[in-house]
């Protein structure tokens, strides 16, 4: 597996009137023990592989549409990874998400990330209403013949300098997906919002 630990997640959201800051600023829940932020290591590092994958029955699939029922979004899915100076890749365009490659698959063990972006210059984007996901909204997965179903337990709004990127996208004893996209203020200096929304949620028909 291979994790950048200094890029930027979604560094392309766009400066908008700021109900985005509005809408995501009190968003938080988890039904599980949360884990401490860590501030963000700037390097590069390879975490460990998971060694339970070479055991599990659990090989995941390759992602190609993104559905969720509770706040409308169907949404195919591109596989990206990292931009030349290290930050993830998002996609170009506002209606698209975007599968980080070179971290797990879904329905493997340890965190698939989806992201998307939150908005644009003319407009809300493919998850403009992520912030409204509830614990137990599912989430679903498909690729090839066969439809992962996921659990949202969680969600938390984190600032860029501490997220914890070793956490978001590493490994777990069983399969989870990450979705990501921007939120808080957006940071004129940085060209991006100061936070990103992070919603967790953990596999319930492998």
């Amino acid at each position: 597996m291979f994790l950048v630990g200094s890029f930027v997640f979604l560094s392309g959201c766009q400066a908008q009137e700021d109900e985005v800051s509005e809408r995501t600023e009190d968003v938080g829940f988890t039904t599980k023990q949360p884990q401490p932020a860590k501030t963000l290591e700037m390097t590069k590092t390879t975490p460990a592989e998971n060694p339970i994958n070479a055991l599990s029955l659990n090989q995941g699939i390759q992602p190609e549409t993104l559905s969720i029922p509770a706040i409308g979004i169907e949404a195919e899915v591109l596989p990206l990874g990292t931009e030349k100076d290290g930050r993830m890749a998002v996609p170009k365009t506002p209606d698209e998400v975007s599968w980080f490659e070179p971290g797990y698959l879904p329905g493997e063990n340890g965190r698939a990330v989806i992201a998307g972006h939150v908005d644009a210059v003319d407009g809300p984007a493919i998850f403009w209403d992520l912030a409204d996901l509830k614990a137990g909204d599912e989430i679903m997965v498909a690729g090839g013949e066969k439809e992962l179903k996921f659990k949202v337990y969680a969600m938390e709004s984190v600032e860029l300098d501490l997220a914890d990127v070793k956490d978001i996208f590493g490994y777990r004893s069983t399969p989870e997906l990450v979705l990501i996209t921007c939120s808080g203020e957006f940071d004129y200096e940085r060209g991006t919002r100061e936070e990103r929304l992070v919603v967790y949620a953990e596999l319930i028909n492998p």
